[in-house]
């Protein structure tokens, strides 16, 4: 567990508002304890996948790994660079441009023998947005057998739905809503 990040946390509880703010702004000092706690639990990658809201975290894990960076995007706010034609003169291939709601643009050209990815989200509720992102990435043939969050909300039961697919979730934190606010969740051991 990211101990400056629990620290950080538990000040805030059990104000969502206040957690959602916290977990918004957090600090570089936060943000490399986060990092150093995945880099030392997560399984060898070859890119790394992040939605929207864990682009400089994923930037980060991606530079001590030195691996690349794919920013999942909603569709309808891809960059406008991902959409045109390349100084080259090619035209990016974007296959997944209208599917399940996201898509994966890449205006840098990638290695092409990426097989694996880690898939890096701030704060995990029901995994339906990390699924489905999951899912763009298998079209392109990459397996995302690991999604990390800073954050999990056990209550939303992301965790079980990407685990059904055979997804590894890794969470420096796990939150619990309860009648009085959010807490720091007690139910089950944290797994890391």
């Amino acid at each position: 567990m990211a101990h400056p990040l629990l620290a950080v946390i538990t000040r805030a509880l059990p104000s969502e508002t206040q957690f959602e703010n916290r977990l918004r702004d957090l600090s570089l000092g936060d943000r490399a304890a986060v990092l150093d706690h995945f880099d030392l639990l997560l399984p060898d990658f070859d890119v790394v996948i992040a939605l929207p809201d864990a682009e400089k975290m994923a930037r980060g894990l991606a530079r001590l790994r030195g691996t690349p960076v794919v920013l999942a995007q909603p569709y309808g706010t891809a960059p406008p660079d991902a959409r045109q034609n390349r100084p080259d003169g090619q035209v990016l291939n974007l296959p997944d441009a209208n599917s399940n709601h996201w898509s994966l643009p890449t205006p840098d050209p990638l290695p092409e023998d990426l097989q694996t990815a880690v898939l890096l989200t701030r704060q995990l509720q029901d995994g339906l947005p990390e699924l489905l992102v999951a899912l763009l990435a298998a079209k392109r043939g990459w397996t995302v057998g690991t999604v990390a969050t800073v954050v999990e909300r056990t209550n939303f039961r992301g965790r079980t739905r990407l685990e059904l697919q055979a997804m590894t979730v890794h969470a420096a934190l796990q939150i619990a809503d309860t009648p009085r606010g959010l807490e720091l969740e007690r139910r089950f051991p944290h797994p890391e």
